[in-house]
């Protein structure tokens, strides 16, 4: 696969922003037939952080306001009322977890040092 990886390497670089983004479009769908939703989500986990990585902060924060509305209405859209209702209580669970973990612990640290 190094072979494969070198030539697709060179081959990106040339490409334009707007190449990149079109080929995208195209070939994803294509990529994701057949692929189970485990390892879906197992290359998400693993693709996720390296394309958080490469974006700063401010470029993170523009993509999830665009992003995450996105994929919730696509995903909800999809669910029956019942499925809907339990993602949203998981969100909500979930983003009560995140603000202690980041905000309100964080808080505690600092109000301690």
């Amino acid at each position: 696969m190094g072979f494969m990886d070198a030539m697709m390497g060179r081959w990106m670089k040339r490409q334009s922003p707007q190449q990149k983004q079109d080929m995208m479009a195209k070939m994803m769908p294509k990529m994701m037939e057949g692929i189970r939703s485990e390892d879906m989500m197992d290359m998400m986990a693993q693709m996720m952080p390296q394309m958080m990585e490469s974006m700063g902060s401010g470029d993170m924060m523009e993509t999830m306001h665009e992003m995450m509305p996105k994929m919730m209405e696509n995903c909800l859209t999809s669910m029956s009322k019942e499925e809907s209702q339990k993602m949203l209580t998981f969100c909500h669970k979930m983003l009560g977890e995140m603000e202690e973990r980041f905000l309100t612990s964080t808080q505690k640290g600092e109000a301690n040092s």
